[in-house]
């Protein structure tokens, strides 16, 4: 038989009144602040899972940001290629009608001239939209400059056919080829421009070097750069054995060697090609297609390179002065068909910018249903069950009330108590 003190009763009793303040004062702070767990301590799982959930929220808040902003820049582009195509039908609309032979000679001459000038115009400030970030939406990675704010530099001449005075005769692209990429989704990126030399061009292109290069092997192993795509080229190499680099590089672009044993490139989709030597390589500056004197893109192309395929500014270019000119069968034949070539480049980046378009929809309810998900197994996992939380509250108070009535009559407070 143990012998029971009051001493230890008193022990006894003031340890259980301590430990019932200790768990209301824990559900006291669940109720407060509405989470089961207020220190790792109280459930390291939950609390791992809980850091898991909070950092996947954080993710899926940065993709809807991104989302956001993807579809914003998309709208851009989808905002000007739609004004481009208007204008297109406007300039086939005229050629049409200046292929009949319906327009008088001051209307052929002037009135047209005038009109597809300021169509002209309206294409080149078009070209240089800048978006709500003040960038423009098909000069590629380029910001502009001071001096150069623009990625398309219009070119200007005093034409007295037509009495035009100070009009267009070319247009040239400053901008460059990189693609602004947004991540939409974890390991999923999107494209959120059109490179100027790809949207604004009205034909295929083909550059052929007047260089002979039966003789030619790559002294070194360099890298040279296509359309942005990196291309290794091994000491010795010939001009063969670079064309067939060239055409299984997965470009846009086909290589070909020419009567003379010369590079020739072509593109199979309408586009300006981009070409330049990577470092301190000259393999294309020895075969002749890249000047040695400007070898940095844009517009490095040598002088002797014969160059085949238009922009869509100097298609316009051509069909103003055919028109001037009165040529009824070019305008009516070659020009129309230009023209039609053009809307056909244009209403393809215009259907890719309509499918990213949708695409982005979807992935923003997507992104919008998980966050909810996650949110929602979070709330389970960290969040208390208020009913269920009061009601232990109260089995806790009523507890603690019983404990102290109890060692109120258990425990004798004064000396008097055993006196008597």
């Amino acid at each position: 038989m143990n012998r029971i003190t009051n001493s230890m009763i008193n022990n006894t009793m003031t340890f259980n009144l301590q430990r019932h303040q200790t768990e209301m004062d824990t559900i006291q702070n669940q109720l407060s602040t509405g989470k089961k767990v207020q220190t790792p301590r109280d459930n390291p799982i939950a609390a791992t899972n809980q850091m898991m959930y909070r950092t996947r929220l954080s993710e899926i808040d940065q993709y809807i940001s991104n989302i956001n902003e993807t579809q914003s820049r998309l709208n851009e582009v989808d905002t000007a290629l739609q004004s481009t195509l208007r204008i297109f039908q406007r300039i086939r609309e005229l050629s049409v009608q200046g292929a009949n032979g319906i327009y008088s000679n001051f209307e052929r001459k002037e009135a047209a001239a005038t009109e597809i000038n300021q169509l002209l115009e309206e294409i080149v400030s078009i070209a240089n939209t800048r978006g709500a970030t003040g960038k423009a939406i098909f000069g590629g990675f380029k910001t502009g400059t001071e001096d150069q704010p623009n990625p398309f530099v219009p070119i200007y001449m005093t034409l007295t056919a037509g009495r035009q005075g100070d009009a267009m005769i070319g247009v040239e692209y400053r901008g460059n080829t990189g693609a602004q990429i947004r991540e939409v989704g974890k390991g999923d990126t999107m494209e959120v421009n059109i490179p100027g030399n790809k949207v604004f061009w009205a034909t295929d292109q083909m550059l052929t070097s007047g260089q002979d290069a039966t003789n030619y092997n790559a002294a070194s192993n360099q890298v040279i750069k296509i359309d942005g795509t990196e291309i290794q080229v091994t000491a010795g190499d010939n001009i063969d054995i670079i064309i067939d680099k060239i055409n299984n590089a997965g470009l846009s672009v086909s290589a070909a060697k020419g009567g003379v044993n010369n590079l020739i490139l072509s593109t199979t989709t309408p586009h300006q090609i981009w070409v330049e030597d990577k470092g301190s390589g000259t393999v294309l500056q020895d075969l002749g297609i890249i000047n040695r004197n400007y070898p940095q893109p844009p517009n490095n192309i040598d002088s002797t390179v014969t160059i085949g395929g238009m922009s869509i500014f100097e298609m316009i270019i051509q069909v103003r002065d055919d028109l001037v000119r009165g040529d009824q069968e070019l305008v009516g034949g070659r020009d129309l068909g230009l023209i039609d070539m053009a809307l056909d480049n244009v209403l393809r980046h215009l259907a890719s910018t309509g499918a990213k378009q949708n695409r982005v929809e979807e992935l923003a309810k997507k992104a919008e249903y998980e966050k909810g998900n996650v949110t929602e197994i979070l709330a389970k996992n960290e969040g208390i069950d208020y009913p269920e939380t009061i009601m232990n509250f109260k089995w806790l108070e009523s507890i603690h009330q019983y404990a102290l009535s109890v060692g109120a009559k258990t425990i004798k407070t004064t000396l008097m108590d055993f006196l008597r």
